[in-house]
């Protein structure tokens, strides 16, 4: 049995079509031996003020040693109260059994929401990702909607993040999405057999 999560199937992708990638790098990656970036504390600090977020305006929110100031925005972001929900759901792939997981940040009875903390509001990064196709595939909704913070960092206080606005890019299923899923997952269980053979349980 291997369990593999979305983000797993995503680095995967991004590692296949990336021919300046090593194999190293996403072993270390799927073997979670890769140590955790400013960006990604950041990241997950942001995650884990949206999760908490109340009715009302949010003004300036401390978390995990980074600071959020959300004044200066404009966009309204209504929440879902289900919030970081996991996912989890069983196939068999060439005769191996495989666990699929994944946490959503928010989802409601339709649409799955996905929070982003970026400097760059380009729908086009998103377009090609595993994530959203694995998440609308293993929960049957009909909509994945990225919400994408633009932020600002202040070069005289690197420690905060001006939240400048939100754009929402959405997208939903196709009638060879599960294909496409099942593919990359076959190559990745490929991957996995051979360069992290660690991941593979009884």
């Amino acid at each position: 049995m291997i369990r593999i999560s979305a983000t797993n199937i995503e680095a995967y992708r991004r590692w296949r079509t990336n021919p300046d990638s090593e194999v190293q790098e996403l072993v270390d990656y799927l073997l979670r031996r890769t140590p955790p970036t400013e960006t990604m504390a950041a990241g997950s600090a942001f995650h884990k003020v949206m999760e908490t977020a109340t009715d009302g305006e949010l003004s300036v929110v401390e978390s995990g040693g980074f600071r959020f100031d959300f004044t200066e925005m404009t966009d309204e972001l209504s929440l879902p109260d289900i919030r970081e929900r996991k996912l989890t759901t069983e196939t068999v792939i060439d005769g191996e059994k495989i666990t699929f997981v994944g946490v959503v940040d928010a989802m409601d009875s339709t649409t799955i929401y996905d929070h982003k903390l970026t400097g760059s509001l380009d729908p086009e990064n998103y377009t090609d990702s595993m994530q959203w196709r694995c998440y609308l595939d293993w929960s049957g909704k009909n909509k994945f909607t990225y919400n994408l913070f633009h932020k600002y960092q202040p070069a005289r206080d690197p420690g905060l993040y001006i939240i400048k606005s939100i754009l929402p890019i959405s997208f939903y299923p196709y009638p060879d999405m599960r294909k496409d899923v099942i593919e990359e997952t076959r190559g990745l269980i490929g991957f996995i057999k051979q360069f992290s053979p660690e991941m593979v349980k009884d």
